[in-house]
C-alpha cells in the first residue's frame, strides 16, 4: 500500500507529479550525489558570523554518538578522530549528550588548540548554569571553550535570562573573564522567542532548525534569520535531515526523519540558505561521519527549479512532520521534554 499524503495522494503520485522523480530516478540531482568530478580534495570554510572565525562547513554533532546504546567513549572518540582527520575543525557538544562530553575530551588532547570546540548551557538561574559550564570544562579537558549556547531558548524564560541576575547576562560576563571566546543561543521551537535576544546585539551565534520541510512549519528562515543576518550573528544549521526518526538517538540503527534519498538534497538545501556557515550534523559511528562530510564536500547550490520541487516536497513532508520539535508559540515551560 502507497503512503499517503495529507490530501489523500500517495507520495509516490505527488513527487511525479511534482517532477521529483520519474521512472524510479531522481531528477535534478535532488538527493542523488554529484558526479565524482565535482567532489573537492577539502571542506570548504565559511566564518561565522561577527566571529570572524573560518569553520569548516561541516561541524561534527555529538549528540548520536553520545546517545548509542550501549554506551561507549571510544565510539565518540573514533567519531572525533575520523572527524579531524577529514579536515573538519568545528565540534559541538552538550552536557545532555550522556556520554559525548566525556569522548570528545578523551580525543582531542593536544588537538584542542585546532577545533573550534562549542557545547551548550540548559538553566534558568546562574548557580545551575555554574555548575554545567564547570563540569563541561572538566569532561572536555579544556580551560574554556570557543562557543557556548544558551539552550533551547524556545522553552525558556527569556526576560528573565536578560536581567542584571539572569543566565545569559552571567554567560556573557563569562566572555569577558575568558571562559568562553563566544556566546550564543540555540532554539528549536516557539521561533519568537529568539527574537529579543537576537535584537540585543549580544548574540554571536545563533543554532537552529534549517531543512526545507520544517521551514514550512516553524518559518526559521523566514523571520529569524532575517534579523541573525541584520546583526551579522553568525548561523549554524542543524537538524538538516530533521532529526533521528522519532528522537530515538540511542539507536545506533535509527534512520534520519528525512528519507535516504533527500539527504544531499537536504544539505545542498542548508548550505544554500543565505548566512549559514556551517552545518552542524550528528552521527552514531565513524562510517556516518565519513559519508556526511563527503556528502557536505559536494554541495552545489540549489538551481531555482530544483528549490521549487523542493518547496513543493517539503510542503507536502511537514504535514506529516507537524510541530515534531514543540509549540510553535506562547508561554515557554520549564517543565518541557529536552531537545537535542
Amino acid at each position: 500500500m502507497s503512503e499517503q499524503t495529507g490530501h489523500g495522494v500517495s507520495r509516490r503520485a505527488f513527487l511525479v507529479q511534482s517532477g521529483v522523480v520519474a521512472g524510479g530516478a531522481v531528477l535534478s540531482g535532488l538527493g542523488g550525489p554529484a558526479a565524482a568530478g565535482d567532489q573537492a580534495d577539502e571542506l570548504p570554510r565559511r566564518v561565522l558570523g561577527r566571529t570572524g572565525v573560518s569553520l569548516t562547513t561541516f561541524t561534527l554533532g555529538t549528540a548520536p554518538s553520545g546517545f548509542t546504546k550501549p554506551h561507549d567513549v571510544k565510539n565518540v572518540a573514533n567519531c572525533v578522530n575520523a572527524a579531524l582527520e577529514l579536515g573538519v575543525n568545528a565540534i559541538d557538544t552538550a552536557p545532555a549528550y550522556d556520554i559525548a562530553e566525556e569522548g570528545i575530551g578523551l580525543a582531542l588532547g593536544n588537538r584542542r588548540k585546532d577545533v573550534f570546540l562549542s557545547s551548550k548551557v540548559l538553566a534558568d538561574d546562574v548557580p545551575k548554569a555554574e555548575k554545567i559550564l564547570a563540569n563541561s570544562l572538566r569532561l572536555l579537558k579544556t580551560d574554556y571553550l570557543d562557543l557556548v549556547y544558551f539552550h533551547q531558548v524556545g522553552d525558556r524564560d527569556v526576560e528573565r535570562a536578560l536581567l542584571p541576575n539572569g543566565v545569559y547576562t552571567w554567560l556573557l560576563k563569562q566572555k569577558k573573564a575568558g571562559k568562553v571566546r563566544f556566546v550564543g543561543i540555540s532554539i528549536h521551537n516557539r521561533p519568537e522567542k529568539a527574537i529579543g535576544l537576537l535584537e540585543s546585539g549580544e548574540v554571536d551565534a545563533l543554532l537552529t532548525v534549517v531543512n526545507f520541510v520544517d521551514r514550512h512549519t516553524y518559518h526559521f528562515e523566514d523571520n529569524i534569520l532575517p534579523i541573525a543576518r541584520k546583526h551579522n550573528t553568525g548561523i549554524v544549521a542543524m537538524k538538516v535531515f530533521g532529526g533521528a526518526r522519532k528522537s530515538r538517538y540511542a539507536d545506533p540503527n535509527c534512520p534520519a526523519q528525512l528519507d535516504a534519498q533527500y539527504l544531499e538534497s537536504a544539505v545542498r538545501y542548508a548550505l544554500s540558505t543565505e548566512g549559514v556557515a556551517t552545518l552542524n550534523i550528528g552521527a552514531h559511528n565513524a562510517d556516518q561521519v565519513r559519508k556526511d562530510v563527503e556528502m557536505v564536500k559536494r554541495f552545489r547550490p540549489l538551481s531555482q527549479e530544483e528549490s521549487a520541487q523542493l518547496a513543493s516536497l517539503g510542503k507536502e513532508l511537514s504535514r506529516e512532520w507537524g510541530t515534531h520539535f514543540g509549540p510553535l508559540a506562547g508561554g515557554a515551560s520549564l517543565q518541557y521534554t529536552y531537545h537535542v
